[in-house]
């Protein structure tokens, strides 16, 4: 923003609407920002809009001013459409996917800044990449299958393959993508990225860097395929139809801990049965909850987790907003700031 005309009328005296399930949160920006005034508004377990009081929750935040929020985009939505009326200069998305959004709102309402986590889940979504990939190379799945059945047999877990003589290709060179990059890299993996656009300068861990115009090369030149790609218009189906096919060479297993539409399921499973690629570990499923009539639970060659790759966490939630926050009294542009554009 550079002093531009979101900053007008900007002070140092806000009061900040919080409505989440983490208790500490509030406690924590209060600590670090001891002069703002901070209003919490609960919501009961879990994150599902009907455990909430929403009328009555609207009522009181239209009636604390506030003009900062920090809440989920889909509770934003919905409350905007039964009644909000805050006149807010910024909104803070506790989580990283903000589709919601953009669903809502053809073009950035006017005056509005909004932010997302960005960074605030990398650690975690990168841990889950390298622990599970770990775990496919050192066969512990079948290692505990072996004990429960009080089975010895060595010959299958001795054909292992090092880190170090694989691929990871990104889908995806952002805050997320490098994060999962760096620890890759320093397991030793070669490590590929996508973007949208080829980049003009190298990307820190990065040893090969393609655009979208050569998807089939990269796919077809990695052992692991991670996509951690947002949901947008130009993301949604990237890998449907006959895409994957170019992961055989290397019978690649595909990752996913972005958003469940970069693949449809009857793409996926067509892939995995007509052995185009080794295996699926989905934390991001088409649609989730997964139905329980889904192939994908039953299928041999998959291994599903609840979209907990990077859970919310109140100490990284706090820490990304705090430092928003002194951006944001000072008129300086904001980090992981939306683009209406780029639909993310």
């Amino acid at each position: 923003m550079n002093k531009d005309s979101f900053s007008e009328g900007v002070t140092d005296k806000h009061t900040v609407c919080i409505v989440s399930p983490f208790s500490t949160l509030p406690q924590l920006i209060r600590k670090r920002l001891p002069d703002v005034n901070v209003i919490d508004f609960p919501s009961p377990k879990g994150y599902v809009l009907g455990q909430l009081d929403v009328s009555n929750l609207i009522d009181d935040i239209n009636r604390c001013e506030a003009d900062i929020i920090v809440m989920f985009p889909y509770h934003y939505v919905r409350f905007i459409e039964r009644g909000l009326r805050v006149n807010i200069k910024w909104f803070h998305s506790i989580s990283a996917g903000t589709e919601e959004l953009f669903t809502a709102f053809s073009k950035q309402p006017e005056n509005v800044i909004f932010t997302r986590m960005g960074e605030g889940h990398t650690d975690l979504m990168a841990e889950y990449v390298l622990g599970q990939i770990i775990s496919r190379e050192q066969y512990f799945p079948e290692m505990l299958e072996y004990q429960k059945q009080k089975k010895w047999d060595r010959v299958k877990f001795l054909q292992k393959r090092s880190l170090a003589n694989l691929t990871i290709g990104l889908l995806g060179t952002g805050a997320i993508g490098s994060k999962v990059a760096s620890v890759c890299k320093a397991f030793g993996m070669t490590v590929w990225g996508l973007s949208r656009t080829k980049k003009d300068s190298p990307i820190p861990n990065f040893d090969n860097l393609m655009e979208k115009s050569e998807l089939s090369k990269f796919l077809s030149g990695c052992d692991y395929v991670c996509s951690v790609l947002p949901s947008t218009p130009e993301t949604n189906g990237m890998l449907s139809g006959d895409v994957l096919q170019a992961c055989q060479r290397k019978k690649a297993t595909f990752i996913n801990i972005g958003r469940g539409g970069v693949v449809d399921e009857l793409s996926l499973l067509n892939a995995l049965d007509n052995n185009w690629i080794g295996g699926a570990i989905l934390d991001a499923t088409e649609k989730e909850p997964l139905p329980p009539d889904s192939k994908l639970w039953s299928h041999p060659d998959v291994i599903l987790t609840p979209h907990i790759s990077g859970p919310c966490i109140a100490e990284a939630i706090a820490k990304v907003f705090v430092s928003n926050y002194h951006k944001f009294v000072n008129g300086d542009t904001l980090d992981h700031q939306l683009d209406w554009e780029r639909g993310y």
